[in-house]
């Protein structure tokens, strides 16, 4: 059974000096369930080397991945579901492993062998060479970043090896990118495989993951009897080229609540007085200053209806105000953001809420009230406690 990932609802400081307690007491905790779903790729060379995506739940900046005991060559959290994991050296069947603060996770991983020399014997002949090399459609893409390219796909030709059905003994073959107008040396490269044969040719396909936004190229190489590798070129005598840019990442609110006040009075059509409103966001609000990609808004609509769906709902930004401290003295956990909205033009009773973004506005989470002086629980416990606006 792995241990629950665990995430820290912080207590917070309202604005005039009054005191708002947590949310929750502050040794409750909300259990998130850390957890690996799945490796793509699982497996990799024993040299290490492999990009590995690594998805599940409840993942944090603070997660560290090792395999097979060994820490990874270099960690990439992503999101709160994906981590990228590049292997370091190791042999055999071994655990791809998450760690946390508050728990673990794995997951299996296999190291292949290095492929056997199965090169001829000397005879005495001409040592076999790379006769053809072709770079295959498509050699132009364009992609998002964190995300696999389509299936590419090359031609390898060496006499007396690649003709006919199956594949050329002593072959290697690897696909590699890297910056445009760099050289294919310092290019990242991993292995590829044999998919078919063509006429005289063996056909080597694979896709790789991108990560860095830009232009780059690709190519693949090949090598036989562990000779020098030839990279290949398109028939124009070009490497392929990629345009990568920025990724479309959404990423869930932590936690976030209405802060002060937990009612309002407010004449038809004019401004509330300030809404208080803070959120948490692990790796984002903690420290001095505005977490990078957090905005929030205030809205209100009418009494009893969903903020998320329905249209009488007007919504106006808010400003970050303050940082304050969380379940520490001076952790600066939170971010705290102030904002007023237009009162309906209609006398009555009205709903009030905020929603937050942490991933630039891809997505929001609405936040309702919290803290003992609200008595509510925020977006802990979803959305059921509005606001109350007297519009008079």
């Amino acid at each position: 059974m792995l241990a629950p990932m665990r995430v820290l609802l912080f207590a917070l400081a309202a604005c005039g000096g009054d005191i708002v307690n947590p949310p929750v007491d502050s040794g409750e905790l909300v259990d998130q369930g850390l957890a690996i779903d799945n490796l793509d790729p699982a497996e990799g060379p024993e040299a290490g080397g492999t990009l590995v995506r690594v998805t599940g739940k409840s993942f944090t900046t603070g997660s560290s991945v090792a395999v097979g005991g060994t820490s990874c060559a270099s960690t990439t959290f992503l999101s709160s579901t994906e981590i990228l994991c590049v292997t370091p050296p190791g042999t055999g069947d071994v655990k791809l492993t998450v760690d946390d603060a508050a728990g673990q996770a794995t997951a299996a991983f296999t190291y292949l062998p290095a492929v056997v020399d199965t090169a001829p014997e000397d005879t005495g002949d001409p040592p076999a060479v790379i006769d053809g090399c072709v770079l295959l459609e498509p050699t132009s893409l364009a992609m998002e970043a964190y995300d696999y390219t389509e299936d590419l796909s090359a031609s390898v030709t060496v006499k007396g090896r690649t003709d006919g059905d199956g594949e050329g003994p002593g072959i290697d073959g690897q696909v590699g990118h890297g910056d445009a107008g760099t050289d294919p040396d310092t290019w990242t490269w991993e292995t590829v495989y044999y998919t078919s044969s063509d006429g005289d040719a063996d056909v080597y396909t694979d896709s790789f993951y991108m990560e860095d936004v830009g232009q780059s190229e690709f190519s693949f190489r090949f090598r036989v009897d562990y000779g020098e590798w030839t990279t290949c070129t398109t028939s124009s005598g070009t490497y392929g080229s990629i345009e990568v840019s920025p990724a479309d990442i959404e990423i869930d609110v932590d936690y976030c609540h209405v802060q002060w006040p937990c009612s309002t009075t407010a004449a038809a059509g004019t401004e509330s007085e300030p809404i208080y409103a803070w959120i948490y966001q692990y790796g984002v609000t903690q420290g001095e200053g505005q977490g990078e990609g957090v905005t929030m808004y205030v809205g209100v609509g009418k009494a009893g209806t969903d903020p998320e769906t329905d249209a009488s709902w007007a919504w106006y930004p808010m400003d970050y105000n303050v940082d304050t401290d969380g379940l520490s003295q001076g952790d600066l956990a939170n971010d705290e953001y102030m904002g007023n909205f237009l009162a309906p033009a209609a006398a009555g009773t009205y709903d009030y809420a905020v929603r937050a973004s942490a991933d630039y506005e891809l997505s929001f989470t609405v936040c309702d009230l919290g803290g003992d002086a609200c008595n509510y629980g925020g977006s802990g416990d979803g959305y059921d406690d509005p606001g109350i606006c007297t519009v008079e």
